[in-house]
């Protein structure tokens, strides 16, 4: 096994051990945004390493997008769950992210690769910082005008997270239409 799936392995297992620490509250809430923040930088170099060093595996190309799902959905489900952040925005988040991974999944069976679009990588860090801010946030709960300002900062992430996240399905959903009617 590689480096880049044994990183990948390590976001799965990051993952496990930041959804217990969330969980926990406050008292675990430094070292819950640690973790997911340690995950995230997994996410980042799994794939650089895979890419610059031609370490690309079937393994990796199905796992990759599999652990980083588990990872910002898990996040996004605390968030809501503490009410942070609206659950249907979670949903909407949540359906996307299982489609169009299935898709992609189902394709790469089949041999097709469907590389990520510009779209699908900004959605990603959209929704990496604005789970950072949230955790952060939720490990110094501010008060009066700064935390007003901060939940305001977090409502309009995760609002750009909903329209990047809609709109990198609609466009990945459009690409593939047009391949078939290619």
């Amino acid at each position: 096994m590689n480096l880049p799936n044994r990183l990948t392995l390590a976001r799965i297992f990051l993952t496990c051990i930041f959804i217990v620490l969330a969980v926990e509250g406050r008292p675990d809430a430094w070292l819950a945004l640690a973790c997911f923040i340690t995950a995230a930088v997994t996410d980042f170099a799994d794939g650089y390493i895979a890419r610059k060093y031609g370490m690309v595996t079937a393994f990796g190309k199905i796992m990759d997008p599999v652990a980083d799902k588990f990872l910002t959905l898990a996040a996004f489900f605390i968030l809501a769950f503490d009410g942070l952040i609206p659950l249907w925005m979670v949903l909407a988040i949540a359906a996307r992210e299982i489609l169009v991974t299935a898709s992609r999944i189902h394709r790469m069976t089949g041999g097709q690769v469907i590389p990520a679009e510009g779209s699908g990588k900004a959605k990603t860090v959209v929704q990496m910082v604005t789970i950072v801010v949230a955790l952060f946030y939720r490990a110094i709960p501010l008060q009066g005008l700064l935390g007003s300002c901060w939940q305001g900062a977090i409502f309009v992430l995760i609002i750009l997270s909903v329209v990047l996240t809609i709109w990198s399905g609609v466009e990945y959903f459009l690409g593939l239409s047009k391949e078939r009617d290619a």
